[in-house]
């Protein structure tokens, strides 16, 4: 004999006897001195995600096959998930509850699969721009003005809030192309450019202005765009390379890792050959040898001067480099560049292991040469802001925003934080829209669904394993399906109406209503079975207050 729960598809035992059966009748609420409430908390994954998004939420959606619902959840956090489907790290699952368990979920397919369904189904059932405002600012001709410089993901991000707000945004990118270092940086392998290509074309019949070729200082100064606008925002990366700072490092053959991914992929460096020498460990030093090793070149070495362990390099990054074929030197360091006319020979040294942070030092007689024809700085870049603006001393001023001549004029992703990632940069941007909707509007009269979801308050410690109870979960195995997927989320910190309170409760004080789980207070005895029970670590046992605490306080 078996019970369903309203609302939800899990099924309980039941006994065939049951000797005794509460009743509304006997109101035993007051006898409790111990209450159920459910707080919503930070799941792992949201707590590593740079984008802080509440993944169980729009995996709760897809699993039950509402792709508009979850992508409703999504775009207050992401509105590019088809890219960070491709080009995230995958930060989240590397502490996923549910790899506590068997396997973590695969989160970067299943927001792979909405960004490609979104892109799909765009302009019908109300995708086109969400929620966008269009009952008042947006189709005033007074709508604020705003221009943003640099077209990478933290520009793009903010643009695409800044117009779901009513504003009229013009996005100036100085490259043939848009996109950034998502057009120009990222190797293909990794973001087909045909996903980028279609994000790009829905903003601009959007309403967003994207104009290429247009570069600060040499078609324009800040002055024009400050008197151009109400807000410029500034997103122009991080793309000075740090210097070698040895002999020949101005030979011809040298060249930074940002301006070689730039030439490869803008096709003006239509081939690649020789020996190819890699120096740095980061993430643009193993794209630009995959790219090398991809393009055409006799053999790609990267040297890095500490060991592979510490290696800062995310490790798919790094396995993609060693399937291409690129070779590895760890504890070495550059000493010299050698050529007549161009690089034809570099002195490295070998250095004694050191943590990152921790000075490194030569082996004395450890000097060697190698020969190559092209050498890639990967040594680090900085950002691109100091030559194009003066900005406050102070890091938060340049992140919120500080007044220019007649507008506001504020600075966001990589070229306030340095290099980062995808993510992180489109979070930037989020909050850089975020700060200036403050700026530009009475956010009270936007409304919450207009404005991007904001930044955590706090960060709390997540949900640990042990306080879930996975038991409900685990006969689902790992499923290309993204609905089957998305069904081994645990939900952790966040309650998914399934109903376990409900089954296990002795006094049948929970009831479904409205689609959800509700506590009735005059019939709980503050068992504390239900948050024992939930699978999700929502319920917690508070004390009674004089004023009675509900269970669906959130």
């Amino acid at each position: 004999m078996k019970m369903q729960m309203p609302g939800s598809n899990h099924t309980f035992p039941l006994s065939p006897v049951i000797e005794t059966i509460p009743t509304p009748v006997n109101k035993t609420g007051l006898w409790r001195f111990l209450t159920p409430v459910r707080k919503e908390l930070v799941s792992p994954c949201r707590a590593l995600c740079p984008l802080e998004s509440k993944i169980p939420l729009w995996m709760e959606e897809i699993k039950k096959g509402n792709w508009e619902q979850a992508w409703q959840v999504m775009e207050q956090f992401n509105p590019f998930p088809a890219l960070t489907g491709y080009a995230c790290y995958q930060f989240c699952r590397s502490q996923c509850s549910r790899g506590e368990w068997d396997e973590p979920v695969a989160i970067r397919d299943v927001e792979k699969a909405l960004g490609l369904w979104r892109q799909k189904n765009y302009r019908s059932s109300g995708l086109a721009g969400g929620q966008k405002k269009k009952q008042s600012t947006g189709e005033k001709t007074d709508a604020p003005r705003i221009i943003i410089v640099g077209s990478g993901p933290a520009g793009l991000s903010s643009a695409y809030y800044l117009n779901r707000m009513g504003t009229k945004v013009t996005v100036l990118e100085k490259e043939p192309v848009a996109g950034g270092l998502l057009a120009t940086g990222i190797p293909r392998h990794r973001l087909p450019r045909e996903i980028l290509e279609k994000e790009l074309l829905i903003l601009q019949e959007e309403g967003i202005v994207i104009k290429t070729g247009r570069e600060m200082g040499r078609d324009f100064l800040l002055k024009d765009l400050t008197a151009d606008c109400e807000a410029l925002l500034l997103c122009v990366g991080a793309g000075e390379i740090n210097p070698l700072g040895v002999p020949g490092d101005n030979l011809p053959g040298v060249i930074g890792a940002i301006d070689f991914l730039k030439e490869v992929h803008l096709e003006s460096r239509p081939v690649v050959s020789g020996v190819v020498l890699v120096i740095g460990g980061g993430n643009a030093a193993v794209d630009a040898s995959t790219v090398a090793a991809l393009s055409g070149a006799e053999e790609v070495i990267l040297a890095y001067r500490r060991s592979e362990e510490v290696m800062p390099a995310h490790p798919e990054e790094v396995k993609a480099a060693g399937d291409a074929n690129v070779k590895f030197l760890f504890n070495v360091v550059l000493d010299e560049i050698h050529g007549s006319g161009s690089v034809e020979k570099v002195t490295l040294s070998r250095v004694r292991p050191a943590e990152r942070g921790e000075e490194v030092r030569r082996i004395s007689g450890s000097s060697f040469t190698l020969e190559c024809q092209m050498i890639i700085n990967a040594t680090g870049q900085k950002s691109s802001l100091p030559g194009l603006v003066s900005l406050p001393e102070s890091g938060e001023a340049k992140a919120v925003g500080f007044i220019g001549e007649g507008c506001s004029v504020s600075a966001a992703g990589d070229a306030v934080t340095g290099p980062s990632n995808i993510a992180a940069a489109i979070f930037s941007g989020r909050q850089a829209a975020l700060n200036l909707a403050g700026v530009l509007f009475n956010t009270s009269e936007l409304g919450e669904f207009l404005l991007p979801a904001p930044a955590l308050e706090k960060k709390d410690e997540p949900v640990p394993f042990e306080t879930l109870n996975p038991y409900l979960y685990a006969h689902r195995e790992v499923s290309v399906l993204p609905e089957k997927e998305a069904a081994r989320c645990f939900s952790c910190g966040n309650c998914n109406n399934c109903g376990v309170c409900w089954a296990f409760c002795p006094e049948l004080a929970m009831v479904y209503e409205k689609g959800v789980y509700e506590l009735q207070l005059d019939y709980c005895k503050g068992c504390g079975i239900c948050a024992a029970e939930c699978p999700t670590g929502v319920l917690f046992m508070e004390e009674v207050s004089d004023s009675g605490t509900q269970i669906n306080e959130r």
